[in-house]
Parts: structure tokens; sequence; C-alpha cells
């Protein structure tokens, strides 16, 4: 796994220098993986200067090898919000919550699950069957808060 992130590193110096912010779209790492798969791959050793050249080789190799419009999804690809969901949402956490641990994955009373996608910790004590209200951020982002607790987390959906 270090090399491949050093590969990675190496090929975002090299490239991410000729990507300027007209020609490659925004790329957020960080906002892409989970916490765990971050801290798991090494990601998180990287100074801010080399993520910001991870992201923009990311962000130029998705503008040069863009699939087709009418491609099919990617198998165990994580599915996007259909665009006919109307946000603010809101539902009830099935079962017990206790707060955010960095990677947290909750389960809705509608079927679907959303993961933690920042590093936060929240203790929230036990809480049975909450409300949580998803909220649409900036560039297709999400933002889950919970009735009762202070704080939201980022958060994507990975199963609908």
């Amino acid at each position: 796994m270090k090399i491949l992130t050093q590969s990675l590193l190496l090929a975002g110096l090299c490239f991410g220098t000729a990507a300027t912010a007209a020609d490659a779209p925004d790329f957020d790492v960080m906002k892409n993986m989970s916490a765990a798969d971050f801290r798991a791959s090494g990601l998180d050793k990287l100074s801010d200067a080399q993520i910001k050249a991870l992201d923009a080789w990311f962000a130029a190799y998705q503008q040069q090898h863009a699939p087709p419009c009418n491609t099919a999804a990617v198998a165990g690809a994580a599915p996007a919000p259909a665009a006919a969901d109307a946000f603010p949402m809101t539902a009830h956490i099935a079962g017990e919550f206790h707060g955010w641990s960095g990677s947290t994955r909750v389960t809705l009373d509608n079927g679907q699950v959303w993961e933690q996608m920042d590093d936060s910790t929240v203790t929230a004590g036990r809480m049975t069957n909450p409300k949580v209200t998803i909220t649409r951020g900036l560039l297709n982002s999400f933002y889950m808060s919970v009735d009762g607790v202070n704080d939201s987390v980022l958060v994507k959906r990975i199963k609908d």
C-alpha cells in the first residue's frame, strides 16, 4: 500500500502542476473516501500540499477519462442520490444511536444506509430511533443532523 500511495503522490506531483482550476473539476480525496479508508491507505500521513497535488491529479485523470453520459453504473459503486430526492429529508435511525466515531454507518427506517465522511467524534449518549435530517450541501455533499445532538456530520449514501 505504501508503494501505491507513493506512486499516486509522484503522479500527482507530475501531473498536478499541469491542471489548473479552469481545466479540471474540483476534487477532494478526503470527501470522496471514508475516514477509515483515508487512514488505512496511509493518506493521512501526507502534507496538505501533497494532498492538494493528489486531488489535482485525480481531477485531471477524471477529466481525461470521463465515461460517456449513458454508461451503466460501475458494479459496487455507491448509488448516487436520485434527482427526485427531496432535501432536506427526514427519517429515523433504525435502532440505537450513540454518536459519531469517525466512520459511523447508520441505517434509517426507510432502508437507506449513510456513512460518515469526516473524522469528527461526537458522543450523544444512548438514543433509540432518533429523528435525523439530511440536508444537501455544496458540490453534491450531504450533512446529517440528529435531533438532540448539536453537531452535524458530512455523510454519503451507500445504500438506497
